[in-house]
């Protein structure tokens, strides 16, 4: 049996085929079979050939697997092949990194809405400047009508040019008039054709008789002054009177004394809000001129041949636009009206000489006006304000000349301002120092003495004296 047994083992063994398969075959060495039992003496020499021909087979494997990656045909043991039809080089694709393929999308969309974006836009920019000349070709053939008066019904219109009217005043009134429809544009043409003119435009004051279908040259023509007119520039100092600063006019050949007089008295100024302000104060009969201390003092420019009015109304406007509305309600704060502000502060600017002392010297004033025992001012200004001339040195009899003004003899504030108040006297009579001084008196460089006390001011005159006699100041 057991002979029978190898013969069969033999037989099997000898069925390994000579050539390599297709499936690869592990060498003899590495299979997990049973060793072989040796064999009979008896046994054919072919037995001893097995283990050759599975290493031949193998060896013959790895020279073809070798050959076969050299060429391309199959892959490295292991990796799994492709079949193919000719001996060409199989090309392996490699994966594509999700972000890099994100990315490649991103740049797709981004260049197809770069594209569209690229479009709108020229199109917005297309449509805008095709509506822009459309607006200006139409205004522009407005504007050109207007300036030439090429297509226009024709109207005749009376307008009245008032003294030292400005372009755009006259460009209002025309507008109002139907004479013309763009007043900015009126203004632009009428400035740019007198750009490089030596004489300043100015227009003649009175009533015109004008039609609609005069262009702009034409009605500049009509209406505008061909006297050359001189600008005379004026400085009217703080704490001038009325008097003063009519003659600085009549004395520079502008107007006369008698006209100035009426047009401070008697001209009805209106748009001023001070103005509706006093409208609404009893004035005191006493009251030498309406307007005294509302002539703002400033620095000017006139036409030589201004009018009274007109150089008055000048000055009347720059007071109101100084005096704002927080100030109107700072008079109710006080208990004042503005007339009764304005009177102190007319005082103030005339009693000191620095601006420094106007603040405290408005504040005796108004422990003055609200002593029960002292509600005399006693300021040497008000009786200076009486008198023809003034005096450098006001003497005893001075101080009882028989006037409302003189706040020696009468108590509380004057009929009116005694002068026109700069600004920093104004603030001063609105904003005083808040103390006890009742009494000051002025040291020989101008500077203000200040006492509580009568026996503390009778110090202080004595002192003033004696420095006076030695020619030095109160120490």
């Amino acid at each position: 049996m057991k002979e029978m047994n190898n013969q069969n083992k033999k037989e099997k063994t000898v069925k390994i085929p000579s050539a390599p398969a297709k499936k690869s075959v592990a060498p003899a060495s590495s299979a997990k079979k049973k060793p072989m039992p040796k064999a009979p003496s008896s046994a054919k020499p072919k037995m001893k050939s097995i283990p050759a021909v599975a290493a031949v087979s193998g060896s013959l494997k790895k020279a073809l697997e070798k050959n076969a990656a050299k060429i391309g045909k199959i892959a490295p043991k292991g990796a799994k092949t492709a079949k193919t039809c000719a001996p060409t080089q199989k090309v392996t694709r490699q994966p594509v990194d999700p972000a890099v393929k994100k990315a490649n999308a991103a740049a797709k969309r981004s260049e197809g809405f770069s594209l569209a974006s690229t479009l709108v836009i020229a199109l917005i920019y297309i449509g805008v400047v095709v509506g822009i000349s459309a607006i200006l070709s139409t205004c522009g053939i407005r504007w050109v009508n207007d300036i030439f008066a090429l297509v226009k019904d024709e109207v005749v219109t009376t307008v009245s040019i008032p003294e030292n009217a400005t372009v755009s005043e006259v460009s209002t009134i025309l507008k109002d008039g139907g004479l013309i429809e763009y007043p900015a544009v009126f203004r632009f043409w009428v400035n740019f054709k007198n750009r490089d003119s030596e004489t300043p435009l100015a227009f003649k004051a009175g009533d015109y008789e004008l039609r609609s279908t005069l262009n702009y040259d034409q009605i500049v023509s009509k209406i505008r002054d061909r006297k050359a007119r001189g600008i005379i520039k004026l400085t009217i100092p703080e704490g001038y009177t009325v008097d003063e600063i009519i003659n600085l006019f009549v004395s520079n050949g502008m107007g006369t004394r008698e006209g100035f007089v009426d047009a401070i008295n008697n001209y009805d100024y209106k748009n001023y809000k001070f103005m509706e302000k006093l409208k609404g104060i009893q004035l005191s009969p006493d009251r030498k001129y309406r307007l005294e201390g509302y002539l703002f003092p400033d620095t000017y420019e006139f036409y030589a041949d201004s009018k009274e009015i007109a150089i008055i109304d000048k000055l009347l406007a720059a007071f109101d636009s100084r005096f704002e509305q927080d100030y109107y309600a700072r008079l109710d704060e006080l208990g004042m009206n503005l007339d009764q502000v304005i009177t102190l502060a007319s005082i103030v600017q005339k009693e000191g000489k620095f601006s420094t002392d106007f603040y405290p010297v408005a504040g005796v004033f108004y422990n003055r006006l609200n002593s029960k025992n002292m509600r005399r001012l006693q300021s040497d200004a008000t009786v200076q304000y009486c008198l023809s001339e003034r005096k450098p040195e006001l003497t005893y009899a001075d101080l009882e000349i028989d006037n409302p003004y003189n706040t020696y003899r009468n108590a509380g504030l004057p009929p009116s301002a005694i002068s026109n108040p700069g600004w920093e006297a104004i603030q001063a009579a609105l904003y005083p120092e808040q103390n006890k001084h009742l009494f000051f008196i002025s040291d020989t460089d101008g500077s203000m003495i200040f006492a509580d006390t009568e026996a503390q001011h009778s110090a202080n005159a004595a002192k003033l004296r004696e420095a006076k006699e030695k020619g030095t100041s109160i120490d």
